[in-house]
């Protein structure tokens, strides 16, 4: 076993419980929009901004799938993995770099909540059933032409309908826009570690992760504004990974790509 794969595996020991909270509390009934319902059910629980990278999850409404569990708050597709996923993530992310990690705690907003702009990097899972409205699809586009950079995960397609359904609404965020596949040698994959994309092995089963990139100007030499793990979902590598489900190697691969994203994110 390397350096890297025993420094990585002793980081998670005692991670197993996720960040404390009552069980049996419930939010308050929600009010209309979705901003203002995520507002209410997560601001209590959210990391207070500062200088810190925060790590921010979208919330949206609709879809099937498995959600996670937090606060007596059961989420739905939106929350696969979470919390657990994003507090071993953060983790790493504090431990192995010197970027300044807010490794207490994380966010939950939704596209169309101002509070997101203040955040330069958010991450969204299970986009396959996806349905955004119009403010949600207008506030999302006005995030990433802004500056904003949205990391994309945890799809499982072999049909191409989860693929189609993103590219969609990603057309409807940023008209003229598509999504590029990415090179293995982009610098996304060596920002912070140097890794091997197709050493990152789904975790459902055999299928081939791709990953797609969206440009200013569909050009791959300018800013990337979307990441997106198609076929593949790091996260669940990040979740179980302090409990011996996954081995040790998949699961630093999959924390090294997360790391390379946040830092890409950072830089670019």
């Amino acid at each position: 076993m390397s350096g890297g794969k025993i420094l990585i595996a002793l980081l998670l020991v005692g991670t197993a419980t996720a960040w404390g909270v009552g069980i049996g509390e419930s939010p308050s009934a929600p009010r209309e929009g979705a901003a203002a319902a995520a507002a209410q059910s997560y601001a209590d629980i959210n990391a207070p901004f500062d200088s810190k990278y925060h790590f921010v999850r979208i919330r949206y409404g609709g879809g099937g799938g498995f959600g996670g569990f937090r606060r007596g708050r059961r989420g739905g597709t939106w929350s696969h993995d979470y919390p657990r996923a994003e507090y071993n993530f953060l983790q790493i992310l504090k431990e192995t770099t010197y970027l300044g990690t807010q490794a207490e705690g994380s966010n939950v907003l939704t596209f169309d909540d101002p509070e997101l702009l203040k955040y330069p990097i958010a991450y969204i899972v299970e986009v396959g059933y996806w349905n955004p409205s119009d403010d949600e699809v207008r506030a999302l586009g006005e995030y990433l032409l802004k500056g904003g950079f949205l990391i994309v995960d945890d799809t499982r397609d072999e049909r191409g309908f989860e693929l189609r359904n993103f590219a969609a609404h990603m057309e409807r965020a940023l008209p003229g826009l598509a999504l590029v596949t990415l090179d293995h040698d982009h610098d996304i994959f060596d920002s912070f570690f140097r890794v091997d994309p197709l050493a990152v092995i789904p975790p459902y089963g055999p299928r081939d992760a791709q990953y797609y990139g969206i440009f200013e100007d569909n050009d791959p030499e300018k800013r990337m504004l979307v990441m997106f793990n198609f076929n593949n979902d790091i996260a669940e590598y990040w979740e179980y990974s302090d409990m011996g489900y996954f081995p040790i190697d998949l699961a630093n691969e999959a924390y090294k790509l997360g790391v390379n994203y946040v830092v890409y994110g950072h830089t670019h």
